[in-house]
């Protein structure tokens, strides 16, 4: 078996290291062109941040006390629900934040134009709203 000379390791090492010195400045390029999902979210958070509310092409919207649908519960004979009103007419309230429901859905927590059985924050899901910009 021959040896290899030394000029093709150093070569074949230089090779390699060039190649890695070439894709980690493409990561740091991508990243900074890239930004991460939490830094996009928290950019639309903060643009939807005190924006209007407004019932979506149903005609309606359920305002929840919390960001989740509890009414399916009914197969364990739980008929309690976090429904706090059928809403029809806009603007329903004012975004105070974007949060993602147990379900998966994003919710806004709203600031309510007009108080529900004497809450003033109820949730929505995203989509069954307009939002006004």
């Amino acid at each position: 078996m021959k040896a290899i000379p030394k000029k093709y390791l150093i070569i074949g090492s230089g090779v390699a290291l060039a190649g890695l010195a070439s894709w980690g400045i493409y990561k740091i390029i991508q990243k900074a062109n890239n930004p991460s999902a939490e830094k996009r979210t928290k950019k639309i958070e903060k643009e939807l941040m005190s924006t209007e509310v407004n019932v979506g092409s149903e005609g309606y919207v359920n305002v929840r006390s919390s960001p989740k649908v509890d009414n399916e519960n009914w197969r364990k004979l739980d008929f309690k629900t976090n429904l706090l009103k059928k809403e029809t007419s806009s603007p329903v309230g004012t975004i105070e934040k974007r949060v993602k429901g147990e379900d998966g859905y994003f919710w806004y927590k709203l600031q309510l134009t007009k108080a529900i059985g004497g809450k003033s924050i109820g949730y929505v899901r995203e989509d069954a709203v307009e939002i006004s910009k």
